[in-house]
Protein backbone atom coordinates (compact mmCIF):
# COMPACT_ATOMS: atom_id res chain seq x y z
CA UNK A 1 0.00 0.00 0.00
CA UNK A 2 1.33 3.43 -0.97
CA UNK A 3 1.31 6.78 0.74
CA UNK A 4 -1.35 9.42 0.19
CA UNK A 5 -0.45 12.95 -0.89
CA UNK A 6 -0.69 14.16 2.70
CA UNK A 7 1.48 11.31 4.01
CA UNK A 8 4.21 11.58 1.40
CA UNK A 9 4.23 15.38 1.64
CA UNK A 10 4.84 15.12 5.39
CA UNK A 11 7.62 12.55 4.90
CA UNK A 12 9.54 14.62 2.33
CA UNK A 13 8.88 18.04 3.85
CA UNK A 14 6.74 19.58 1.11
CA UNK A 15 3.29 21.14 1.20
CA UNK A 16 0.47 18.90 -0.08
CA UNK A 17 -0.32 21.34 -2.88
CA UNK A 18 3.29 21.19 -4.09
CA UNK A 19 3.15 17.38 -4.37
CA UNK A 20 -0.11 17.67 -6.32
CA UNK A 21 1.47 20.31 -8.58
CA UNK A 22 4.53 18.17 -9.26
CA UNK A 23 2.19 15.31 -10.10
CA UNK A 24 0.14 17.52 -12.41
CA UNK A 25 3.24 18.69 -14.35
CA UNK A 26 4.69 15.19 -14.54
CA UNK A 27 7.72 15.42 -12.23
CA UNK A 28 6.25 12.55 -10.20
CA UNK A 29 3.27 10.33 -10.73
CA UNK A 30 1.19 8.29 -8.36
CA UNK A 31 2.01 4.60 -8.53
CA UNK A 32 -1.67 3.79 -8.07
CA UNK A 33 -5.00 5.18 -6.92
CA UNK A 34 -7.47 4.03 -4.32
CA UNK A 35 -11.05 3.14 -5.20
CA UNK A 36 -11.98 6.64 -4.04
CA UNK A 37 -9.43 8.15 -6.44
CA UNK A 38 -6.77 9.15 -3.92
CA UNK A 39 -3.25 9.14 -5.31
CA UNK A 40 -0.89 6.62 -3.72
CA UNK A 41 2.87 7.06 -3.96
CA UNK A 42 5.60 4.48 -3.52
CA UNK A 43 9.25 4.58 -2.46
CA UNK A 44 10.44 5.68 -5.92
CA UNK A 45 8.16 8.73 -5.89
CA UNK A 46 9.27 9.55 -2.37
CA UNK A 47 12.87 9.49 -3.59
CA UNK A 48 11.98 11.68 -6.57
CA UNK A 49 10.24 14.22 -4.31
CA UNK A 50 13.27 14.38 -2.01
CA UNK A 51 15.50 14.81 -5.07
CA UNK A 52 13.29 17.67 -6.32
CA UNK A 53 13.19 19.35 -2.90
CA UNK A 54 16.99 19.23 -2.61
CA UNK A 55 17.43 20.52 -6.17
CA UNK A 56 15.10 23.44 -5.35
CA UNK A 57 17.29 24.26 -2.32
CA UNK A 58 20.20 24.60 -4.77
CA UNK A 59 18.16 27.12 -6.75
CA UNK A 60 17.38 24.97 -9.78
CA UNK A 61 14.29 25.77 -11.83
CA UNK A 62 11.73 23.08 -12.55
CA UNK A 63 13.05 22.83 -16.11
CA UNK A 64 16.59 22.32 -14.80
CA UNK A 65 15.28 19.75 -12.33
CA UNK A 66 13.56 17.94 -15.18
CA UNK A 67 16.91 17.75 -17.01
CA UNK A 68 18.66 16.52 -13.88
CA UNK A 69 15.97 13.93 -13.23
CA UNK A 70 16.30 12.64 -16.78
CA UNK A 71 20.02 12.21 -16.18
CA UNK A 72 19.33 10.55 -12.81
CA UNK A 73 17.41 7.81 -14.61
CA UNK A 74 20.85 6.65 -15.81
CA UNK A 75 22.27 6.49 -12.29
CA UNK A 76 24.95 8.52 -10.55
CA UNK A 77 27.36 8.15 -13.46
CA UNK A 78 25.00 10.17 -15.63
CA UNK A 79 23.74 12.45 -12.86
CA UNK A 80 27.06 13.84 -11.62
CA UNK A 81 28.21 15.38 -14.94
CA UNK A 82 24.78 16.94 -15.48
CA UNK A 83 24.74 18.21 -11.89
CA UNK A 84 28.20 19.74 -12.33
CA UNK A 85 27.12 21.40 -15.58
CA UNK A 86 24.01 22.86 -13.93
CA UNK A 87 25.96 23.96 -10.85
CA UNK A 88 28.56 25.71 -13.02
CA UNK A 89 25.75 27.44 -14.90
CA UNK A 90 24.05 28.48 -11.64
CA UNK A 91 27.34 29.76 -10.17
CA UNK A 92 27.93 31.86 -13.32
CA UNK A 93 24.41 33.29 -12.99
CA UNK A 94 25.01 34.16 -9.34
CA UNK A 95 28.38 35.76 -10.18
CA UNK A 96 26.68 37.88 -12.85
CA UNK A 97 23.97 38.95 -10.39
CA UNK A 98 26.58 39.85 -7.79
CA UNK A 99 28.40 42.00 -10.36
CA UNK A 100 25.12 43.71 -11.23
CA UNK A 101 24.38 44.40 -7.56
CA UNK A 102 27.88 45.73 -6.91
CA UNK A 103 27.60 48.07 -9.91
CA UNK A 104 24.14 49.18 -8.74
CA UNK A 105 25.44 49.78 -5.21
CA UNK A 106 28.32 51.82 -6.61
CA UNK A 107 25.87 53.96 -8.63
CA UNK A 108 23.77 54.55 -5.49
CA UNK A 109 26.84 55.54 -3.45
CA UNK A 110 28.07 57.84 -6.19
CA UNK A 111 24.69 59.52 -6.54
CA UNK A 112 24.32 59.85 -2.76
CA UNK A 113 27.78 61.42 -2.48
CA UNK A 114 26.83 63.96 -5.16
CA UNK A 115 23.58 64.77 -3.38
CA UNK A 116 25.37 65.24 -0.08
CA UNK A 117 27.63 67.91 -1.59
CA UNK A 118 24.66 69.82 -3.01
CA UNK A 119 22.35 69.86 0.03
CA UNK A 120 21.28 73.45 -0.08
CA UNK A 121 17.63 72.57 -0.28
CA UNK A 122 15.44 72.05 -3.25
CA UNK A 123 15.02 75.24 -5.25
CA UNK A 124 13.74 73.62 -8.35
CA UNK A 125 10.60 75.71 -8.83
CA UNK A 126 8.82 72.81 -10.46
CA UNK A 127 5.18 71.84 -9.98
CA UNK A 128 6.50 68.69 -8.30
CA UNK A 129 9.83 68.05 -6.64
CA UNK A 130 12.61 67.60 -9.20
CA UNK A 131 15.24 66.35 -6.77
CA UNK A 132 15.66 63.16 -8.79
CA UNK A 133 15.92 64.83 -12.17
CA UNK A 134 19.70 64.50 -12.06
CA UNK A 135 19.65 60.70 -11.73
CA UNK A 136 21.84 59.30 -14.51
CA UNK A 137 20.36 56.68 -16.80
CA UNK A 138 21.91 53.21 -16.45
Amino acid sequence: MGLTVKQIAARVGLPDRTVRYYDRIGLVSAAERTCAGYRLYGAAEEGRLRFIRHAKVLGFSLDEIRELMAAAEGGCGATIPELERLLDQKIAEVDAKIAEFVAFRDRLLEYRAGKRSSRQGCRCGQAFCACLDDVPEP
